[in-house]
């Protein structure tokens, strides 16, 4: 990014804000639709802990939650 031209630069740093507040929102809409996932699963009792964590790390490893 410092082979960029000034002009570039400035660009870059005037959208800054607009691309982190645009970062939050989607992580929250993950998050959000990560939860409802969870709210809406069925629960079972014949797992035990171990699988169960295994099991939902391998689903927050969609949505990068981890």
């Amino acid at each position: 990014m410092s082979d960029l031209p000034p002009a570039i630069k400035a660009i870059q740093e005037q959208f800054r804000p607009r691309f982190e507040a645009q970062d939050a929102r989607m992580e929250a809409m993950a998050a959000a639709a990560f939860k409802a996932r969870m709210d809406n699963a069925e629960v079972t009792h014949d797992v035990s802990a171990e699988e169960a964590l295994a099991m939902l790390a391998k689903e927050a490893k969609k949505y990068d939650l981890e």
